[in-house]
């Protein structure tokens, strides 16, 4: 650059500056940690909110587990009468007793069942729940694959430009090109880089929202790194729905809320039976009676006492027909069958979405493939024939600028057409319930 004019030097420097400093924006920060979306995925799994608040479900749906087996507890009481602070000396009863309710109508297991489906379901709810983490981590991701694989095509574009800048400001100042070409470059230089600088900043907040969605602190200095592959095995929709309608947390959940219902149902139909509830006690009653005498065995006169030591057993049976709890069975009949309809639902629902996912999966592939190698080679070959044409003083400096702007066009609708692929691949895993790769 030392033989081309001062104002192309400086002009040249400020370009690179500019793009350094887009590079800057986009690039890791200094000192921060790479990670990769897979190991984004294990992050998030520990430090996303949302999911730990789920997964502390699990530990309610534990406890009420353990609580539903607790029989009713035995029951102590004692008790005491005296008549001294009145002033009837002499009169006293002491007392003791339990009471033991017996559960009937197999209460107790019909309990521990129900709880056991609200476990079942607590533990599926934190697996669809980590599907959709999933789901959202990889969307986010493509966005970001798309922005950062643009960006690419437009440095190569860029850095081409630049060359040709040079090169043509070099010759104006010897008189051998015209200033409008220069300007035409500078233009379309202008143009593009405006563009980049756009995807920089999407880039960039796609960024934030992952590690947002990741569960990551904002003092944490962590880079997602946009790496990824396309390579991907032939899928065949009969074998990822039978894998989906084995996988999918959410028809899981309505199969096992189903089974729930009927449990449910069952402890309604226990609870109408009434509890048995026994009782025993002891008491020891002693009394004094004035002015009422009689002889002892010493042949002595003293006041008459009384002292009377007692058992009681008792049983006590509420009295209720069964159809004291008939709206409680009526609910659970109705919850029983609304999971029933929900589960029937998702067994319809689920193929067609496999179905439709796999399709769009190998119409994004083939395109993929339509604006593969032969295509932008031959869009490249052109481009270099059209401007050894212009180099020659055939065609203009518009007709290569065209071309070039047809060449990058198809390099980003092969991007977009990768990214569609990316995007097809995380709707089918979704759809599928699980991971693909």
């Amino acid at each position: 650059m030392s033989s081309l004019h001062p104002r192309v030097r400086a002009k040249c420097a400020s370009t690179l500056c500019k793009l350094l400093i887009l590079a800057c924006c986009f690039g890791p920060p200094a000192g921060a940690q790479s990670v990769t979306l897979r190991e984004l995925l294990g992050r998030a799994e520990q430090s996303n909110r949302d999911l730990l608040a789920v997964r502390q479900r699990l530990e309610e749906a534990k406890g009420v587990l353990r609580q539903a087996g607790v029989a009713p507890a035995t029951t102590l009481q004692a008790g005491g009468v005296s008549g001294r602070p009145v002033g009837t000396v002499g009169e006293e009863q002491f007392s003791a007793g339990f009471s033991k309710t017996f559960e009937t109508g197999g209460k107790r297991d019909r309990r521990i069942e129900v709880a056991e489906r609200q476990s079942e379901i607590a533990t599926a709810e934190y697996e669809e729940r980590l599907r959709q983490l999933r789901y959202d981590l990889r969307t986010r991701f493509v966005e970001l694959v798309s922005s950062t694989r643009r960006l690419e095509v437009l440095d190569a574009q860029l850095s081409n430009l630049q060359s040709a800048l040079e090169l043509t400001r070099a010759r104006v100042a010897q008189g051998d090109s015209a200033v409008l070409e220069a300007d035409l470059l500078s233009v379309e230089i202008g143009r593009i880089e405006a563009q980049r600088a756009a995807l920089a900043g999407s880039a960039e907040a796609v960024q934030v929202e992952l590690r947002l969605t990741a569960g990551l602190s904002t003092d944490e200095t962590v880079f997602i790194s946009p790496t990824y592959s396309l390579v991907t095995r032939p899928y065949t929709a009969p074998d990822l729905i039978s894998r989906a309608l084995e996988d999918r947390a959410d028809l899981r959940i309505a199969r096992i809320r189903e089974k729930q219902g009927d449990a449910e149902q069952r402890l309604a139909e226990a609870e109408g039976h009434a509890n048995v509830t026994v009782s025993g006690g002891y008491a020891f009653v002693k009394s004094r009676f004035d002015d009422q005498f009689g002889t002892a065995r010493t042949g002595a006169i003293v006041p008459l006492r009384d002292r009377d030591d007692i058992l009681s057993v008792s049983v006590s049976i509420p009295l209720f027909s069964r159809s004291r709890n008939q709206g409680n069975i009526e609910a659970s009949v109705a919850r029983t069958r609304g999971s029933q309809y929900q589960r029937e639902a998702l067994e319809r629902a689920i193929p067609l979405e496999v179905s439709a996912a796999t399709r769009r999966l190998q119409s994004t592939e083939q395109a993929l493939s339509t604006l593969g190698g032969p295509v932008l080679d031959q869009a490249s070959k052109n481009v270099e024939v059209i401007r050894q044409a212009y180099q020659l003083g055939q065609l203009r400096l518009l007709d290569v600028l065209n071309e070039q702007r047809r060449l990058l066009d198809l390099q980003l609708a092969k991007v977009d057409a990768e990214v569609e692929v990316l995007r097809s691949l995380t709707e089918l895993e979704k759809a599928v319930g699980g991971e693909l790769q």
